[in-house]
């Protein structure tokens, strides 16, 4: 680009993340011109009388996977087939070369004095000096898989997008009407009374009979799937894993220390216990001394000498409460305020007086003591030596790894690799493929490697691992079976139970709302089930009722009924079903209007705009021809 560019822009060693700028471009608008590279090779597809090549679109799948990776590191290439992932980068680079003859045909041009100045924009492109620089430049792109002409290129048609897009906008507008009536539908709350039949209370007129278990267990036989086990002997290359073999001499050590004194600095430490009382936020001042006087009780046990890690494990309502209110050691900081200054204001041995939190009320034990201050080389050298060991197993790792890989191929066992490593196998116990994934840390495509290895048989490359690599050997593997009827019988009984005991809940939820639904009924079934009707919090329409939990339907019935009005008909939730009415509608405030005005008013313009841009390339791509003329690229 733009030569001055390249002469004048200073020089940097370039260390840079592969593909860094891709998501810059790629995903903000399409995936690059095309009129400028389709000048010959086989086609994808035609764009009116335009083809997109089979190695553009190959070119602009690979960056793109790149990006999503980049931002989802685990994801396989079976998300991206069953995602229709190139059909959707197909897809954008129809509607780039859609938007370019649009943009052709309306004479809309980019200088090259706004593609440099869109590029000296970019952060990439910066030296340490937060300089443009023409190496750093080349080299991110060049890590890309692009040339600079190219890029530019591609500058220009991102460029001409964006103001054909702001020139559709022009015809957008939003008032403060529209943005407020949005606002008020979004934030307003309701609150609803309601009558719950749980289940439970059905279950004991429900027993499921043989016949009806043996089809549930033929009808859902897929949940009763056991997914194959394998179990692996595996070794793991990492510094940590190799740091026990590492000669440390107490010199390297010293000097270690020397010229890092400031890593061993250590804030002032506390090690205290607690016993805590809860208080919930909003509490009455009754219910905050109720809690007071029950931890002024176990105060007063404590000073006749009972065990403060018994009373804590007994009373406190805290989890620390199994570890008999230990919370270990913590510096400034790491607490609320009023327990972090009660803490470090005692001395070690001492219990504190009663301390008021958002929490509740606690009671503080300190155990010990630590002054700020720099550990001595005494009690850092094991720190030390382990920060040695690693470094240098760090270095060793590909020697060590290279030598386990030949072994490998020599037909070497495992123990005897392990060995001549230094290094301890490490069986994993029989595993799915997720938890391959999950425990041992490797991609899923690794995990499929991993399962795929005959049994007996090791992998001839390794797998990576946080810091290092890992081989391993499967050693017993079992296939995929359904766990017979016998073994899951209870638990087909359960669900039958609750099944026919939630239709006895909705039957008997049904006759009750026909009651309260019905004038001549309604004051006696009232003065019945009244007393048993829950108020809920205030919710809004995303679905959730606190106390209830996700509802959609529920919750678009209340926003839709008349306050005193019940709703049309009985709801299922987790712990039954339940009949409601509408008790009110809590509009927002102006307070909260005004703060939120100009975030709303940008939102529903944005909205908009990309709405009139989508209907604008809609109407291109209904005009158009596309034709795929070779789907098997897509396969």
């Amino acid at each position: 680009m733009l030569d001055g560019m390249r002469q004048h822009a200073s020089s940097w060693i370039v260390k840079i993340l592969f593909g860094i700028i891709i998501v810059v471009f790629v995903f903000a608008f399409g995936s690059g011109t095309l009129s400028n590279r389709a000048n010959g090779g086989a086609v994808l597809a035609y764009v009116n009388e335009s083809p997109i090549l089979i190695k553009d679109f190959e070119m602009a799948y690979q960056r793109a996977v790149e990006a999503l990776r980049r931002q989802n590191p685990g994801i396989s290439s079976d998300d991206l087939a069953s995602a229709g992932f190139k059909n959707q980068v197909l897809n954008r680079m129809i509607n780039d070369s859609l938007l370019t003859a649009e943009a052709d045909r309306l004479g809309v041009t980019v200088s090259k004095d706004e593609i440099r100045a869109r590029i000296l924009e970019i952060e990439a492109f910066r030296n340490k000096d937060n300089a443009f620089d023409t190496l750093v430049y080349q080299a991110v792109l060049r890590g890309s898989h692009l040339q600079p002409a190219e890029f530019e290129a591609d500058m220009a048609e991102q460029i001409r997008s964006e103001k054909l897009r702001k020139h559709l906008n022009l015809s957008v507008t939003v008032t403060e009407e529209e943005a407020y009536d949005m606002f008020r539908f979004a934030a307003e709350q309701a609150r609803i009374e309601y009558l719950l039949f749980g289940w439970k209370d059905f279950a004991d007129q429900v027993t499921p009979a043989d016949a009806d278990i043996e089809n549930f267990y033929k009808t859902n036989e897929a949940n009763f799937r056991r997914p194959a086990t394998a179990d692996f002997a595996t070794l793991t290359f990492t510094p940590r894993a190799l740091a026990a073999r590492q000669d440390v001499t107490a010199e390297e050590m010293k000097v270690y220390y020397d010229a890092n004194m400031s890593q061993f600095e250590q804030p002032e430490m506390v090690s205290a216990r607690h016993i805590l009382i809860k208080v919930a936020p909003g509490a009455s001042a009754a219910e905050v001394e109720t809690a007071r006087k029950k931890l002024l009780d176990i105060q007063g046990r404590l000073s006749k000498g009972e065990s403060f890690a018994q009373l804590a494990e007994k009373y406190s309502e805290g989890p620390s409460s199994v570890r008999g209110g230990d919370l270990g050691w913590f510096p400034r900081g790491a607490m609320v305020e009023p327990f972090e200054k009660a803490a470090f204001a005692l001395e070690a041995g001492h219990v504190s007086a009663p301390v008021r939190t958002d929490f509740g009320w606690h009671l503080i034990r300190v155990d010990e003591k630590r002054a700020a201050g720099v550990k001595t080389f005494d009690e850092a050298r094991e720190e030390i030596r382990s920060l040695i060991a690693e470094e240098k197993a760090s270095e060793r790792i590909s020697d060590v790894l290279d030598q386990a890989l030949e072994q490998i191929l020599a037909g070497d066992k495992i123990d005897k690799i392990a060995a001549d490593a230094g290094l301890t196998a490490v069986q994993t116990g029989p595993m799915t493929k997720d938890m391959l994934a999950s425990r041992l840390g490797v991609s899923e495509e690794d995990a499929d490697r991993l399962f795929s290895t005959s049994l007996g048989t090791g992998t001839d490359t390794p797998v990576s691992v946080d810091q290092g690599y890992m081989i391993a050997f499967k050693v017993a593997e079992t296939e995929a079976t359904i766990a017979p009827l016998d073994e899951v019988r209870e638990q087909i009984v359960e669900a039958l139970k609750r099944q026919g005991a939630t239709a006895l809940a909705q039957g008997k939820a049904d006759a009750v709302l026909a009651e309260l639904r019905d004038a001549d009924k309604a004051k006696a079934a009232m003065a019945e089930y009244g007393k048993s009707m829950e108020k809920s919090a205030e919710f809004g329409r995303q679905g959730f009722i606190p106390g209830l939990g996700m509802n959609p339907g529920l919750v678009e019935a209340a926003f839709l009924t008349e306050v005193s009005n019940w709703l049309p008909q009985s709801y299922t939730v987790g712990e039954g079903v339940v009949i409601a009415r509408m008790v009110e509608r809590v509009m927002p405030s102006d307070k909260l209007w005004n703060t939120q005005k100009d975030y709303v008013l940008d939102a529903l313009t944005r909205t908009k705009e990309n709405e009139m841009f989508q209907a604008f390339l809609k109407s291109l791509r209904d005009k158009a021809e596309i034709r795929v003329a070779d789907s098997r690229v897509l396969e």
